[in-house]
C-alpha cells in the first residue's frame, strides 16, 4: 500500500482480468453473481463475489475493477452507474441491441488460406463466440488473426451494403464491431 493507494503487480493484474472477462463473458453462474439480458452486472457484487472465491483477492475493492477497465487499452468494458459488462466475445447469449451501430463504411476480418474461399462464398458466422467479430482496421484484423495463423488473410467487408441489406452491425469497442452473421 502506497499513500492510501493498493497496488496490484502484474501476476494480480493478469489474474484480475481473466477473473473479469471470464464472468462478464462466459460464466456469471460459477461466481454467482446476477446478470441482467444485456450483460451488466454490479460492479459491487462482482468485487464481493471475486473477493470471496478461492483465487486469493481478499484484498480486492471496486477501484481495483476500475483500475483494469481505465486502462484496458482494447475496451472490453462498459461502466455506466455502477454496473459493468462486457462489449464483445461473449460464449453465452447476451443481447447488445444497446450498443451503438457502426459508423464504419469497410470492416475486416482475418481468415486462414483454408477458410477464405468458404467464407467468401458462404459468408461469416460466429464460431467460438456469439458473434461475429469484425476490425474496423486492416491492421487489427492482422493482430486478430496472427492468433490463429502465421499469415492470416484480410478480408474487407463492405460495411455500407451490409447495412444497407439489413445487416446490424454494432460498435462494441475502440476497434471491435460486432454481428450475428455477415
Amino acid at each position: 500500500e502506497e499513500k492510501g493507494k493498493f497496488l496490484m503487480n502484474d501476476r494480480e493484474i493478469k489474474k484480475l482480468s481473466g477473473t473479469m472477462a471470464g464472468i462478464l463473458r462466459h460464466f456469471p453462474e460459477q461466481f454467482d453473481v446476477e446478470m441482467d439480458d444485456h450483460g451488466w452486472v454490479d460492479i459491487d457484487e462482482m468485487a464481493n463475489a471475486i473477493k470471496s472465491s478461492r483465487l486469493n483477492f481478499h484484498w480486492l475493492r471496486k477501484k481495483h475493477i476500475m483500475a483494469i477497465v481505465n486502462t484496458d487499452e482494447k475496451g472490453r468494458y462498459q461502466v455506466v452507474g455502477g454496473r459493468i459488462r462486457a462489449t464483445y466475445a461473449h460464449t453465452i447469449d447476451i443481447d447488445l441491441s444497446d450498443l451503438p451501430l457502426s459508423e464504419s463504411d469497410e470492416l475486416f476480418y482475418p481468415v486462414t488460406e483454408e477458410e477464405a474461399e468458404i467464407v467468401i462464398e458462404q459468408g461469416l458466422f460466429p464460431t467460438d463466440r456469439t458473434k461475429v467479430h469484425l476490425s474496423e482496421s486492416k491492421e487489427k484484423a492482422m493482430e486478430a488473426g496472427k492468433v490463429r495463423t502465421e499469415n492470416p488473410i484480410i478480408l474487407r467487408i463492405d460495411a455500407v451494403r451490409a447495412r444497407d441489406d439489413g445487416v446490424d452491425i454494432r460498435k462494441a469497442s475502440t476497434d471491435v464491431c460486432i454481428s450475428d452473421d455477415i
